[in-house]
């Protein structure tokens, strides 16, 4: 499930989803719900948690095709 499509079912707003996150603020999840920016592995798997599974990691690669992520400071297409 994309993660805008699960903010809508749950009723979150951007501050709400970044509470149940953690480490990230609204901004960062408004430009992960509308696809601005692919997040990094340690912030999909806790959107993971936070979400029950919902909104997994394969869930970023359908959304983007090919996913930006940030591994130990280096980037790279996944």
């Amino acid at each position: 499930m994309r993660l805008i499509d699960y903010m809508r079912s749950e009723n979150l707003d951007d501050a709400a989803m970044a509470a149940r996150v953690g480490g990230i603020t609204e901004h960062g999840i408004r430009k992960l719900k509308y696809g601005e920016r692919g997040p990094s592995i340690e912030v999909a798997i806790r959107i993971g948690e936070a979400t029950a599974g919902q909104v997994g990691l394969n869930d970023w690669s359908r959304a983007a095709g090919a996913v930006r992520v940030s591994v130990g400071g280096a980037s790279a297409h996944a």
